[in-house]
């Protein structure tokens, strides 16, 4: 059992909604800036989801022990992969700030400014680790990952190593299950912005195996903040 069974009954007593967190969404908090997927809109939404799980009383964030786990064995190097980008960013801002000035633009670059981005994202990250609620998997989670792996159904595909992957959704499939047979009817939504994992080919739908996998435990599922505060409203 993922959930102790006082778990269970606090969360269900609580009746808030549910958001199931991915690795590469929690880690995308200090992933590289420069990425065009990067929005303003986005990253408010993750901030205001932050800022409801924090208060209490409108959001519960739950996170598999594997989440955690890769979570702090590559935020170091996802950090340091972001700072590298942004200074590529500035170095390119000042190189074409002084092409322009050749030209005869004038001004000073303002953009100085960017630089310690990652040291100010990295705070809003830990947040994210400290408000969730950690989902230990078990034997039966592992048990049903590797079938997964073997079928193969979604995260899982033939030739790639996707056992935990598969371990993040069965922990969550499980949770969900325990809370649902409890009682739970607050909207569920699990995100992941790695919708390669998830996404069939050239679409922006669900593999269908994933989708009625979700569906049966009454989860939605969301490609990025926006559409797990959009989902989570409802």
């Amino acid at each position: 059992m993922s959930l102790s069974p006082q778990e269970i009954a606090r969360l269900v007593g609580l009746g808030l909604p549910v958001l199931y967190v991915d690795t590469c969404t929690v880690l995308d908090v200090v992933r590289d800036i420069t990425r065009e997927s990067v929005t303003t809109s986005d990253v408010n939404a993750g901030l205001a989801l932050l800022a409801m799980a924090e208060g209490g009383s409108e959001l519960t964030v739950l996170m598999a022990e594997q989440v955690s786990l890769e979570i702090a064995g590559n935020v170091a190097s996802v950090e340091q992969e972001a700072q590298a980008a942004l200074q590529k960013f500035l170095a390119q801002a000042e190189r074409i700030h002084d092409v322009v000035r050749a030209y005869g633009a004038q001004g000073p670059l303002q953009v100085r400014h960017l630089d310690g981005h990652v040291s100010r994202a990295r705070p809003v990250l830990d947040r994210w680790v400290q408000v969730a609620k950690v989902v230990p998997h078990n034997d039966g989670v592992a048990s049903r990952a590797l079938r997964r792996v073997n079928e193969p159904r979604t995260p899982a595909r033939r030739g790639k190593e996707s056992m935990k992957d598969c371990v993040i959704v069965e922990t969550y499939i499980e949770a969900a299950s325990q809370l649902r047979a409890a009682g739970m009817t607050a909207p569920m939504v699990f995100a992941s912005s790695n919708t390669k994992e998830y996404f069939a080919p050239n679409t922006r739908h669900l593999q269908e195996d994933i989708a009625v996998d979700l569906a049966e435990v009454g989860i939605e599922y969301a490609p990025n903040w926006g559409a797990a505060r959009h989902s989570l409203a409802r």
